[in-house]
């Protein structure tokens, strides 16, 4: 089935050659987008347009210097969620406890891997990623690097929820076997969970 992406990678092209009428094509091709899920951080409120606006202002401003965006879709979604997570900063909200980011300073007590054994893991299974079919990967990236939900992820694909939940257990399940295959033995479910949270 036919993707988005090219068409957008080729409007990034051009915007860096100081094109504005790709620039305002991409700005009605994924404003909604980008508003639904900007909503999905803060809600139904004029700050998730604000962000998205914002997202788009830097963009023009700064187009020269935007550099070979490699997956341009991705990188939409990820300013969002950042600019998205900011905006709560900023406005003292606290985010729930089972929502807040797990990282690897957190899990520094609980995590089974060394520091050196946590670099040298990332880096084999990202070179693992890097490897997967084309789909299966941007899935990955877009669900577990951009933390968008299956849902959203299906939307901007078109494709179906069932489909993007099968690319996504393909893709974790290579994961798991590789960790089980660096580590020697095969981990409990918490603690493949835990190997996981920290690197992604």
């Amino acid at each position: 089935m036919q993707r988005i992406e090219p068409d957008i990678q080729q409007l990034f092209t051009r915007i860096k050659e100081d094109d504005k009428e790709a620039f305002n094509c991409l700005f009605r091709l994924k404003y909604e987008s980008l508003l639904f899920f900007a909503k999905s951080y803060l809600g139904e409120t004029g700050k998730a347009g604000e962000v998205v606006s914002d997202l788009f202002v830097w963009l023009w401003m700064n187009h020269e210097r935007i550099g070979d965006i490699g997956s341009p879709e991705i990188y939409l979604f990820k300013s969002v969620k950042n600019r998205c997570l900011n905006a709560l900063r900023d406005s003292s909200k606290v985010v729930p406890l089972d929502e807040q980011p797990i990282t690897e300073q957190s899990l520094a007590d609980s995590n089974p891997l060394s520091r050196m054994e946590h670099k040298e893991l990332s880096a084999r299974l990202h070179a693992l990623i890097e490897n997967l079919p084309d789909q299966q990967k941007q899935v990955f990236k877009m669900i577990k690097e951009s933390g968008l939900s299956a849902r959203q992820t299906a939307k901007i694909l078109h494709l179906s929820h069932r489909t993007v939940e099968t690319h996504l257990y393909k893709a974790v399940k290579k994961l798991e076997e590789e960790i089980t295959l660096y580590l020697g033995y095969s981990p409990r479910k918490k603690q493949m969970k835990k190997i996981m949270a920290v690197l992604w």
